[in-house]
């Protein structure tokens, strides 16, 4: 069935004492919101403030991004399964959503060794999103942002952290998305995949890691299909799923904004014109064996297979193993005569002594980079930190980023910054 996506646009923030859309005006109560939050008993205190594109400011510290969004027909809520929300299936009905606008959770993991080996919630200084200058190279820079600077009990373990960062960042999207319920949107969007006659099938495959191996199998410390993080074998869903959230959370700096606003949604607007978007085919990645591995590459192959694939644009989330899986699932596509379009980010050249990508395969015949996370120029001094949480060091220049493994400022899973680029 359809999705329509009624969107309304956010072209500025004003803080006031009632909630309320107006006009392309998002009116906000910081009392309101502040309230929400501190239902949690884990939350300690929350500051909330607004980063706005040209504005000299960084954001740092952040957990995840999200689009506010409300369901208003149809089955299911926004965003299903995570923190106890209703596991229904979406992506039909309608879906309101608050376009050109975020919600950032801002907040430090505590300090707890999980593997005998690492610590998380140590602050990570390429983290950080600029809104001017030349730094401002991530599509964030163009929306407006508002920032939950959030404290949290620091004896909490990462889960319990997580869960309560998930927990208080998705009451306030479906505050702001309460704005818009009984307001006509000023403009209506339907998503019809109806197969157009004559056009070959393309699914979106993205391999995106499970933290089972890390945090066991029920750990919310990963992206979620419906909530659940396990490894599991490859999931078939609707494009119109991804769009209403069924996929979200945050693994590693992969937040959630990408998922629902880059590839799927561009490839669902581009349905009937070159190509019929089919379907979106979810790999878990960070099995253990081998043979594992190479199974979920047939297994999603299979899906593709059944729903008429005949190419596939393939992701991957994490480097490392992760991306051993996924270019046996792209050697598995192609073999099966699946055409693929591999988006990927590059090795760093090491001086040119090491390869763009970390596995070379004959089969990747057709690769788009989005760079190596690394940024050659320094981020100048900004006059707002968001974020900081007692960190005084945002506010001054940051140095360049090298591009080596780990670099999550300017990683680009889906071909959304200002670094991306195509080699013919």
């Amino acid at each position: 069935m359809p999705l329509e996506l009624a969107n309304f646009p956010v072209n500025d923030v004003v803080f006031g004492p009632k909630t309320y859309w107006e006009g392309g005006v998002l009116h906000v109560s910081r009392d309101e919101l502040r309230a929400l939050v501190s239902e949690d008993p884990y939350v300690d205190d929350v500051e909330i403030q607004v980063a706005r594109p040209g504005e000299s400011a960084r954001i740092a510290n952040i957990r995840d991004i999200l689009e506010p969004k409300a369901k208003v027909g149809g089955t299911g809520v926004a965003y299903p399964g995570i923190s106890g929300r209703p596991v229904d299936t979406v992506g039909s009905g309608r879906t309101h959503r608050l376009a050109g606008f975020t919600v950032m959770a801002c907040a430090r993991m505590p300090e707890v060794r999980v593997d005998g080996s690492r610590f998380w919630g140590r602050t990570v200084r390429h983290q950080f999103i600029d809104m001017s200058g030349p730094g401002a190279i991530t599509p964030y820079a163009s929306l407006f942002n508002l920032c939950l600077e959030l404290e949290t009990k620091r004896q909490l373990d990462p889960d319990t952290w997580n869960r309560a960062i998930q927990s208080a960042i998705l009451r306030v999207c479906d505050k702001l998305a309460e704005a818009t319920l009984r307001i006509e949107p000023p403009e209506l969007e339907v998503i019809d995949l109806s197969p157009r006659r004559g056009l070959p099938g393309f699914v979106f495959i993205p391999c995106l890691a499970s933290p089972e191996h890390r945090f066991g199998i029920t750990s919310s410390l990963g992206t979620a299909v419906y909530g659940v993080t396990r490894l599991t074998p490859p999931w078939l869903l609707q494009p119109t799923e991804m769009l209403d959230g069924a996929v979200c959370g945050t693994y590693g700096a992969n937040f959630t904004w990408p998922l629902t606003n880059t590839l799927p949604l561009h490839m669902a607007r581009q349905h009937g014109r070159e190509f019929n978007f089919v379907g979106c085919v979810v790999v878990r990645t960070n099995w253990e064996s081998q043979s594992d591995k190479q199974l979920m590459a047939n297994r999603a192959v299979q899906l593709a297979q059944t729903v008429g694939a005949g190419g596939a644009i393939v992701t991957t989330n994490v480097r490392g193993q992760r991306f051993v899986e996924t270019i046996l699932t792209l050697q598995a596509c192609e073999r099966a005569g699946i055409k693929v379009v591999l988006l990927t980010q590059e090795e760093d050249d090491e001086n040119g002594t090491a390869s763009p990508l970390l596995i070379p395969a004959a089969e990747a015949v057709a690769v788009v980079s989005t760079g190596t996370g690394g940024v050659h120029n320094s981020f100048p001094a900004v006059k707002k930190v968001i974020g900081a949480l007692g960190d005084d060091v945002w506010h001054g220049e940051q140095p360049p980023l090298h591009g080596r493994y780990g670099v999550s400022h300017a990683e680009d899973i889906y071909g959304f910054t200002r670094l991306s680029c195509v080699d013919y």
